[in-house]
């Protein structure tokens, strides 16, 4: 094209037009693909582990936790064969995780010891786990202890039972919330 001659008026609009919608459709793109990492209410996320959670106004929640997240956020390293059943974490300006658990018959010991490890002995406490069906029942809480010197008891109240199931299965089932 010679210097003076331009495109048709209309060509030009057109052209604008397909570059501003291309444009808004990027930013669109960037804004609903991130938003949740960035913390904008009612966006979804996945974590580093995997785990689905969903901004709120005040935090956010997790309904599809992965055991690595279960172990991150109860602070209990499980065998790596148990399974989340159900759960849920929120995290406001506190946190709440609850969950049910399945582990094997083959790692059912082990998981015993990783409680008691990082949940304490066995004691007689209410579970919130129902006791029917189960066996070896075993109950870990805090709830009434204040001021301990163990540092299981300063940052977070916890409670959580356990039992065997007939076919050797371990159930677990953990609340653990901020102090």
């Amino acid at each position: 094209m010679a210097e003076g001659d331009r495109l048709p008026k209309a060509v030009r609009i057109l052209g604008g037009l397909l570059l501003m919608t291309a444009f808004v459709l990027v930013c669109l793109f960037v804004v609903t693909r991130y938003a949740g990492y960035w913390g904008v209410p009612m966006f979804s996320f996945k974590t580093e582990n995997g785990s689905v959670c969903k901004n709120n106004f005040a935090g956010y929640t997790c309904t599809e936790l992965t055991l690595a997240d279960v172990e991150f956020y109860g602070e209990v390293d499980l065998p790596d064969d148990s399974t989340v059943v159900e759960g849920s974490y929120t995290a406001t300006h506190d946190y709440a995780l609850d969950v049910v658990l399945e582990v094997p018959k083959a790692s059912a010991d082990v998981a015993l010891k990783a409680l008691a490890n990082s949940f304490g002995p066995c004691r007689e406490a209410a579970s919130p786990l129902t006791a029917e069906g189960l066996s070896q029942r075993c109950a870990m809480t805090n709830d009434d202890v204040f001021g301990s010197e163990d540092p299981r008891n300063r940052t977070r109240i916890f409670s959580v039972g356990t039992g065997v199931r007939k076919d050797g299965t371990r159930v677990i089932a953990m609340s653990v919330k901020s102090r």
